[in-house]
């Protein structure tokens, strides 16, 4: 608390998260919660500066179906930070089939380390 015992009344702002439609270098689409790095083989389709909302962005992955070979749905972002935990946790070479299943060739490069 400041000096003057009243607090400064200036707290963080809560924040935004924005979700991506992307795709992969096989041309699997998913939406992702956040943005891929200029360096990441993903490629942002549709709205460049996001979505504010997972509907929003589900919504519109609908309009880019033509550019998508698959889409990888959205449980599989929890999918793949089950599959992550896991190879955290026990190693990368525990993960099963069933683990990995429904990923994209970039979450599973990541999951490996590549």
């Amino acid at each position: 608390m400041p000096p003057n015992g009243r607090s400064s009344g200036s707290a963080a702002p809560p924040a935004i998260v924005k979700h991506y439609i992307v795709l992969d270098e096989v041309d699997h689409c998913a939406v992702v919660d956040s943005k891929p790095s200029a360096d990441a083989t993903l490629k942002i389709v549709g709205d460049q500066n996001g979505y504010t909302s997972l509907e929003s962005a589900d919504k519109a992955l609908k309009d880019y179906k033509a550019e998508c070979k698959n889409v990888v749905v959205a449980g599989a972002v929890d999918k793949f930070k089950a599959a992550q935990a896991k190879a955290q946790r026990n190693g990368v070479e525990t993960l099963t089939q069933a683990d990995i299943e429904g990923l994209s060739i970039e979450q599973i490069k990541q999951l490996r380390g590549y």
